[in-house]
């Protein structure tokens, strides 16, 4: 049977394993797309045929030989694209409003702050039986980007790590999960440069004000003893390693400043 098996780095097996352990064949089958394949870019069709110019004069759009005076105009002529069926990973949708209907101002700030109902949304929608398998999604989405170099996947893995990171309430509800998230984001992070989350604009590092609400979270004592001595283990490897400091104030709860024109205040 060995004659039939393709090579195997064999040096590299450990850390593909602690790359992948969440990822079972049930989270791989619905997650993988349709096609089966996994591109750097996903396949796009036009939503209506342009290729010649009678099609373009039936959709209201300029010819192509015509001058473009603006670079608006020049997107305006280009058509409109979609995915071709069967091609996209298929992900987890993240809720786009984090709190249920009908919630009252009180209720949309307080899940505004503590994403665990829109967390748990998640989970109810396809781990409901397992859910530490959404850390099988976040691996299938960091490998899709470190292999694949699916830039929508490391998206997704941003945007389901700040699920699960700024759920408080989830934290306790889900201990075992979040026990095994800080292993996974222990592999993951020794994969990656430091720098590489820092946003090249605005200087702000996307992991260490995420992880900072996380840290703040896990130090409560309504968390169980063993998850916040490993966290706590976590963020000490993280700021030796990466020089990160998760102390510091965030910058949405320093105090502002506000200078006021001279004559404003009187006695």
């Amino acid at each position: 049977m060995d004659k039939f098996l393709g090579p195997y780095p064999y040096k590299t097996l450990k850390k593909w394993i602690s790359l992948t352990n969440f990822i079972s064949e049930s989270v791989m089958k619905m997650l993988q797309p349709e096609s089966g394949q996994i591109c750097a870019f996903s396949e796009v069709l036009p939503v209506l045929a342009g290729k010649h110019t009678k099609d373009r004069v039936e959709q209201n759009l300029p010819r192509y030989d015509t001058e473009c005076k603006s670079y608006a105009e020049g997107l305006a002529r280009l058509p409109k694209m979609q995915l071709k069926a069967g091609t996209e990973i298929r992900f987890t949708e993240i809720p786009k409003q984090m709190y249920p209907h009908g919630a009252t101002p009180e209720e949309i700030t307080r899940h505004s702050l503590d994403l665990s109902y829109a967390l748990e949304t998640v989970i109810n929608k396809r781990y409901t039986n397992q859910p530490q398998d959404v850390l099988g999604e976040l691996q299938f989405a960091f490998v899709c980007f470190l292999i694949g170099n699916v830039y929508d996947a490391f998206e997704h893995w941003k945007m389901l790590l700040n699920l699960l990171c700024r759920s408080e309430d989830a934290i306790g509800k889900h201990q075992v999960l979040y026990t095994s998230l800080i292993s996974v984001l222990y592999h993951q992070l020794s994969e990656i440069p430091a720098d590489f989350f820092v946003d090249i604009v605005s200087q702000d590092n996307f992991l260490t004000s995420t992880l900072q609400v996380f840290f703040s979270y896990t130090c409560s004592m309504t968390v169980d003893r063993s998850l916040r001595k490993k966290a706590e283990k976590f963020k000490v490897h993280l700021t030796k390693k990466f020089k990160w400091d998760f102390e510091a104030e965030p910058d949405d709860c320093a105090p502002v400043v506000v200078e006021l024109p001279e004559g404003t205040l009187t006695d």
